[in-house]
């Protein structure tokens, strides 16, 4: 969408186009309305790029929105995505989500954003997305990727783990080691469509599948899917072990799980050998802690490879015919040393 079409949807010259939308205060009220009614309908967002260098052709660049930058995958995932960029001689341009406000209306908004500074495509590192998103990405006419994430209806292509899959094997992992009561700390599966409740899924579906005993005190939910959640996760389980038995625990992520190994050190136990401990994510922290942690590994860097090629190929192939969906990324488990094995 161009400033003429605005400027002909508007009834108004490009030049008052440009200054309604530069210096808004100059022109009449009526006149402004009627040109921020075209602007709205039209979904134009002016290229704050190309209005800032003066060069007509420019480079290729993509966005990427990282809800928040201290997470400890972030540099894995953009050691992927910035290589490839730079491979293919792509700008990319960062914006980080962590401040203040809804997160839904920081991805909106850091889409809005980026779509100003002229990016050609946006890669998106959030939560589940709904239609809300879908919206707007259509109304901004421009290619975009989820890492990490998936669309609720599958309209946007995703590069992920297939985290039922992961989890499951996890328990296998530890039924493989002779563990038969085996304990979870997670985040809500209810209010966590993206980590929580996928990841419980296969949990319970591995419980179900060895026939393992298993009652609500065997699950502990974290305020989330960070250190301190794994923690507090980690003492509810301790309180009931008493009626579980639990010897063995599954975190849903590195973070988690490395919060309830501290948990565990606390009250006066010790992992392995008093409860084994396997995470989710093999975080590079994971082989730094004390016993080195067991854990499910996501193949961050090469999800951001598979996420920037893809867009690539959209770019420069905008007339093929593309395969859209959820494209799961190899998994498999690290052994280090939060394991007991009984056999």
């Amino acid at each position: 969408m161009k400033i003429q079409d605005v400027a002909k949807d508007s009834g108004c010259s490009i030049s008052t186009v440009s200054r309604v939308l530069n210096n808004p205060d100059i022109v009449n009220p009526e006149t402004r309305e009627r040109v921020l009614n075209s602007v709205r309908k039209l979904g134009y967002y002016p290229n704050e790029k190309a209005k800032s260098l003066s060069s007509k052709k420019q480079s290729l660049s993509l966005g990427l929105l990282i809800p928040d930058i201290t997470t400890f995958y972030f540099g894995e995932l953009y050691r992927g995505i910035s290589r490839t960029a730079k491979n293919a001689n792509i700008d990319l341009l960062l914006r980080d989500l962590d401040h203040e406000g809804p997160l839904q209306e920081r991805i909106l908004d850091g889409m809005i954003s980026l779509k100003k500074l002229g990016v050609s495509g946006i890669i998106i590192s959030s939560r589940l997305m709904t239609e809300e998103y879908e919206e707007v990405i259509n109304r901004l006419r421009i290619p975009v990727v989820l890492v990490l994430s998936e669309h609720i209806k599958s309209k946007f292509s995703s590069f992920k783990t297939d985290d039922i899959k992961a989890s499951f094997d996890a328990i296998s992992y530890l039924v493989s080691r002779g563990h038969k009561n085996i304990g979870m700390i997670t985040s809500s599966p209810s209010e966590d469509k993206l980590v929580g409740e996928p990841r419980f899924r296969g949990f319970k579906n591995a419980i179900d599948f060895y026939n393992l005993t298993f009652n609500p005190g065997q699950i502990a939910y974290g305020d989330n899917i960070r250190y301190e959640g794994g923690y507090h996760a980690m003492e509810q389980l301790l309180e009931n072990r008493s009626e579980t038995n639990i010897s063995a625990v599954f975190a849903a992520t590195d973070e988690m799980a490395i919060g309830a190994m501290r948990c565990i050190y606390d009250n006066n136990l010790r992992v392995p050998n008093d409860i084994s401990i396997i995470g989710f994510d093999n975080l590079s922290i994971s082989n730094m802690v004390t016993p080195k942690l067991t854990t499910v590994s996501q193949s961050f860097e090469e999800i951001g490879v598979e996420s920037v090629k893809y867009l690539i190929k959209i770019l420069e192939e905008p007339k093929a015919q593309i395969e859209n969906g959820v494209f799961y990324m190899p998994h498999h488990i690290v052994e280090r040393e939060s394991v007991l094995s009984f056999v």
